[in-house]
């Protein structure tokens, strides 16, 4: 059987072969960490699987969602110092994204910019609902459901051609600043809810009202007969109604409605009213038959 032997390390030789040991084991660590952090820095701020290539909107109505992406995307797009690509899931910013859309879209009350790992960004949109048109000083504004003035409007713009929207006209030129409430809900629903009540009793209003300002609680209206109607908020319109209804039984025969020129309901459970100034027709050379008596 062979015999065994145990090299015992003493001296300046030994402590060279340490050194160079744990040299090399360092190098090795320090080696392996570099690397490390290269892959994981590769991974982190070039690899494809994190950037973003889809872009999903929802809840739009009458915004485009693809116009939406798009804007999205061409943010993305490029490179920060000319290194890293805008589009990494790590650098993408919600708030940028809100500020971006909201900036440029109006329309938009609210919306939600949630990241899906690793390369998706959910949008979700909450849009205002344009009610009316709100005109004073020489421009005109559309209002949201709370009576906000959010935007100016463009008649040529798809939301008022196809909306058909009423106009309420400030005749006291008050200036309008967009993002601030111009007149309440219950202002609105009002408003809106004359229309009908009106072509019940057989008037079709213009489709313009006015009021001498935002605080007087006077709406002014206009109908195809030429008949004008004064409204007040402070009362309600079923009791404006009623007291109309009962008037025009009562008081004005049918053949008479195209005859007045305006009614006034802005007291409760009173109307006052006048008929137009007609002026009798003229007859080119009227023929007289003089009889005398002998």
């Amino acid at each position: 059987m062979g015999r065994k032997y145990i090299k015992n390390c003493t001296g300046n030789d030994c402590e060279e072969e340490k050194k160079a040991s744990r040299f090399f084991s360092v190098f090795i660590f320090y080696t392996l960490l570099v690397c490390f952090i290269a892959v994981t820095g590769y991974v982190m701020f070039f690899s494809q699987h994190l950037q973003i290539t889809s872009i999903v909107v929802s809840g739009t109505k009458e915004l485009d969602g693809q116009e939406i992406q798009q804007i999205v995307s061409d943010s993305l797009a490029g490179k920060y110092l000319g290194i890293i690509p805008k589009n990494n899931f790590l650098f993408v910013s919600q708030g940028k994204f809100e500020n971006l859309l909201n900036d440029k879209f109006k329309k938009i009350r609210t919306l939600s910019v949630i990241k899906k790992f690793p390369d998706t960004v959910n949008i979700d949109i909450d849009e205002r609902k344009a009610l009316l048109v709100w005109c004073s000083n020489e421009k005109c504004y559309l209002l949201d459901e709370n009576g906000t003035a959010y935007s100016e409007a463009d008649f040529s713009s798809p939301e008022l051609l196809g909306n058909n929207l009423l106009q309420i006209n400030e005749t006291n030129g008050r200036e309008v600043v967009i993002g601030t409430k111009i007149i309440e809900p219950f202002y609105e629903q009002y408003v809106l809810a004359i229309k009908d009540a009106l072509r019940i009793d057989g008037f079709e209003i213009t489709g313009q009202y006015f009021t001498p300002s935002r605080m007087a609680e006077e709406i002014n209206v206009k109908t195809n007969q030429e008949t004008e109607f004064y409204f007040s908020t402070q009362f309600s319109l079923d009791s404006a109604m009623r007291t109309l209804t009962t008037i025009l039984k009562k008081e004005i025969p049918e053949d008479k409605k195209s005859e007045i020129a305006y009614i006034d309901l802005r007291n409760e459970n009173k109307a006052f009213y006048k008929f137009k100034n007609i002026e009798p027709p003229v007859i080119d050379n009227p023929s007289t038959e003089n009889t005398e008596k002998e």
